[in-house]
This record gives C-alpha cells, sequence and structure tokens, in this order.
C-alpha cells in the first residue's frame, strides 16, 4: 500500500496536468464546434441579408418602371388633349400618332429593360453570394436606366404662351 501510495504522491502533480490538459482539449473541440456552427450561422445570415436585397432592388425597378408607365400615360395625355384643342391643318401629312411614337418606344425599352431581372424567390434562393451581389447591381443599373427613361418623354410644346 506504501509503494501505491508513493506512486500516486509522485505523480499526482503529472496527473492532474493530464486531467486538464484532457479537459482544455475537450473544452477547445467543444468551442470549435460552436465556432463552426457560428461561422455557418453567419454566413447563411449573409445569404438571407443578399437574398433580401436583391428582391427590394427588384421591386425598386418594378416600381420604377410604374413610375415611367404613369409619366407615359400622363404624356400620352397631355398629347391628345392638344391634338384635341390644335385639329391638324387640312392635307397634313403629320400623324398624331408620329407625336406619340416615342411613348410606346421608351415604354418598351423600360419593359425590356425589366424583363431580365425577373426571377423568383425560390430562384433567388438557388444563387450563391456572388451570383446576389451581382443580381442586385443590376437591379440598380436597371432602375436607374428605367429613371432615366423618364426623362426622354417629350410633352407638346405650347403653341400660344
Amino acid at each position: 500500500m506504501d509503494g501505491v501510495l508513493g506512486l500516486i504522491r509522485d505523480h499526482f502533480f503529472d496527473g492532474a496536468s493530464l486531467l486538464l490538459a484532457a479537459c482544455a482539449l475537450i473544452y477547445a473541440a467543444l468551442a470549435l464546434r460552436v465556432a463552426k456552427k457560428a461561422l455557418v450561422t453567419a454566413k447563411m445570415s449573409d445569404l438571407a441579408t443578399l437574398k433580401l436585397k436583391a428582391h427590394e432592388g427588384r421591386e425598386r425597378a418594378e416600381q420604377s418602371f410604374l413610375s415611367l408607365q404613369s409619366a407615359c400615360h400622363d404624356t400620352r395625355s397631355q398629347w391628345s388633349l392638344h391634338h384635341d384643342r390644335h385639329f391638324p391643318m387640312l392635307g397634313s401629312l403629320h400623324s398624331p400618332q408620329d407625336d406619340t411614337r416615342h411613348i410606346s418606344e421608351i415604354e418598351k425599352e423600360g419593359r425590356a429593360l425589366l424583363r431580365p431581372l425577373d426571377l423568383s424567390l425560390s430562384e433567388l434562393g438557388t444563387k450563391d453570394a456572388a451570383e446576389l451581389e451581382d443580381y442586385i447591381q443590376r437591379t440598380h443599373r436597371t432602375a436607374t436606366r428605367i429613371e432615366q427613361l423618364r426623362f426622354e418623354l417629350s410633352p407638346p410644346k405650347q403653341l400660344f404662351a
């Protein structure tokens, strides 16, 4: 018995150090597992944020197009009122459609700009971060271009001041 107690006494600090080292390794393994889960969660959160921004960007582009359509409708109404007030001269080859053709072309261009952005939410869910960032940039450029189209509309010039 003295031999066993002597052995324990001589190697107590070695055993305690070994036990502490084993606990530290277990704690480190648990911390690594938590860190990996946190990294996956952070990536998923970033991806969800990008999906939300992509959806918002598409909505902004659609809102810009609706605003363009409204401006086109207002411009057509102005031209219609102008044509009603100022009858075309007899024998004139000028057609009222010539005055409003640019409105239809601008509206068609806006619709064509919006078409490539038409993705469903499930399609957005399959994209990775780089593809989503590219899509977000495209939505911003498209919305800006559609907003610029409004400035290309030409209302009728006032004939009398």
